[in-house]
């Protein structure tokens, strides 16, 4: 196969057809090719239409990337009606043979017939919820959950369970405050909610799973571009400001970023030693006997016999957290390499 002129190697090839509202298919190929240690995936159409009709989603070195960027691709021409000659790319069995739970189901149900009016409120609690707790808002309750509440407006502990992601422990503890906040919303279905499945057509559901699927390998992208960048930056000599002006993240999202980076093996060690250099070599010593002592897996504990007795406000404590970690991460490395 050629693309630009150059003739690449395949590795993978599925053809695709568009039938429905045609009196003539419309076809195309998937393809992931490489050439001279450079990757390539996209789509080109059939018949040949020439190279100003093919789509290239990723030309690079990173095999992660373009995984992450051609299952964005297919997860898009499925979206629009294109089903392959072979499936399986992004689920383990065709769809036709896959019996949706009906978890999926009212979710593409509420997603049809949300109101950006009845929600409002109901961000507005988790918001305050999430500032009280000290926690992020999407741990109290995730937009899809707060939508459903707004869609469905149960009225008793036990209607509310009937939703996704509303368990034990979620119910005891914000149910009741959630079921007053929609007390006064009008309800025009009764539970159980079963009959949602006879309320979405199958096209409906497809479209809206192929949607989903589409976000979700799209922010993979998005997620594998971002590692890159921030990677380059490590290697480069850029210190956290720098990072957080070029990535657009805030400091915290940042260091829990490089933490993960750590866990997966890749050397964050440059951007560790040039954010501690400023840190008292008492503390660092304190902190490391602490995670000897108490385990580094948690790290409230460790904030809490080091810096209890300081009055810290939020952003100290935040300061805090965010030197335990850097700290952690050569504690971890001297230890692995000790170990050797």
């Amino acid at each position: 196969m050629r693309q630009g002129g150059i003739r690449m190697e395949i590795v993978f090839l599925n053809r695709f057809e568009q039938a429905v509202g045609r009196a003539e298919p419309e076809r195309g190929q998937v393809f992931i090719g490489e050439h001279q240690g450079i990757w390539s995936a996209g789509w080109h159409p059939i018949p040949e239409q020439g190279p100003d009709n093919q789509e290239i989603w990723y030309e690079g070195t990173s095999w992660e990337e373009l995984l992450a960027s051609f299952r964005h691709g297919v997860a898009g021409k499925m979206k629009v009606g294109f089903r392959p000659l072979l499936d399986g790319m992004l689920e383990d069995s065709p769809f036709w043979e896959r019996r949706q739970q009906l978890a999926s189901v009212l979710q593409c149900y509420a997603d049809h017939h949300g109101s950006e009016e009845k929600v409002a409120p109901l961000r507005q609690w988790r918001r305050a919820k999430a500032t009280e707790e000290k926690r992020s808002a999407y741990l109290i309750a995730t937009n899809r959950e707060l939508q459903l509440v707004a869609v469905f407006v149960p009225r008793t502990p036990e209607e509310l369970a009937q939703l996704p992601g509303f368990g034990k422990t979620k119910l005891e503890k914000y149910g009741a405050e959630l079921l007053e906040l929609v007390s006064s919303l009008p309800r025009e279905h009764e539970f159980p909610l079963q009959w949602v499945e006879n309320a979405v057509s199958e096209e409906q559901l497809e479209e809206w799973l192929f949607l989903q699927k589409e976000e979700k390998y799209g922010k993979s992208v998005s997620l594998v571009q971002e590692k890159k960048k921030l990677l380059t930056g490590i290697r480069q000599g850029s210190s956290l400001a720098d990072l957080e002006q070029e990535l657009g993240l805030s400091r915290r999202m940042l260091v829990e970023r490089i933490d993960r980076l750590d866990e997966e093996g890749y050397d964050v060690l440059p951007i560790v030693d040039q954010e501690l250099a400023s840190v008292a070599e008492g503390e660092i010593e304190q902190a490391e006997i602490a995670m000897k002592e108490l385990g580094d897996r948690y790290l409230k504990p460790l904030y809490q016999r080091l810096y209890s007795s300081e009055a810290a406000g939020g952003g100290q404590a935040e300061q805090h957290y965010e030197r335990l970690r850097m700290i952690r991460i050569r504690y971890r490395r001297k230890r692995t390499t000790a170990a050797v």
